[in-house]
């Protein structure tokens, strides 16, 4: 509850203001994984704890806080909502796995899929979808949960969890670069 209660106060009101940039908190009642914060960490994905962010001190005035992650797109692609000249383009990697490019690099790996994400809107959360569904594996670390997207030839261990990616408007990118 108080990551819900965090990601509340922190996008509260945003549904008004730029509605190409959100976050995402998920959903599965009665589990592990309900009400918690997407977070973007070492080119994956994560339910809980916080963003991995970076700000070159010679633009730090100009950098957003970093504190969540913020994705823009889900018209069929998604990408983060970060500053960094090139952008990072999120995809599924080959294994499953909710990855995203590093800063400066267009670089996705063969075998992984970029499209098949639909965001929609709603009167207080709007929904985030891929194809094939999300998925939440435990990591068996301090890491919490491992999001992982269900494509074709990927089997995931019964521990995984599925939910519902509900999504708030920001009010502008997240990071320099996650």
């Amino acid at each position: 509850m108080k990551n819900f209660v965090a990601f509340s106060a922190l996008f509260a009101g945003a549904l008004a203001q730029t509605p190409g940039y959100f976050g995402v908190i998920s959903a599965r009642s009665a589990s592990p994984v309900h009400l918690q914060t997407l977070q973007a960490r070492g080119t994956k994905f994560y339910l809980g704890g916080s963003s991995s962010s970076y700000c070159p001190p010679e633009v730090a005035d100009a950098c957003p806080t970093g504190n969540d992650t913020v994705l823009a797109g889900g018209d069929v692609t998604l990408s983060l909502g970060v500053i960094v000249p090139g952008g990072q383009q999120i995809y599924v990697a080959a294994d499953g796995t909710l990855s995203y490019t590093i800063p400066h690099s267009a670089y996705i790996p063969e075998g992984s899929v970029r499209d098949g994400w639909t965001k929609t809107e709603g009167e207080n959360f709007g929904n985030l979808v891929f194809e094939g569904g999300l998925v939440a594996c435990p990591t068996g670390t301090n890491d919490g949960y491992q999001v992982y997207g269900q494509i074709p030839n990927v089997t995931l261990s019964s521990d995984c969890l599925g939910f519902d990616a509900l999504t708030v408007n920001a009010t502008g990118p997240g990071a320099w670069e996650y």
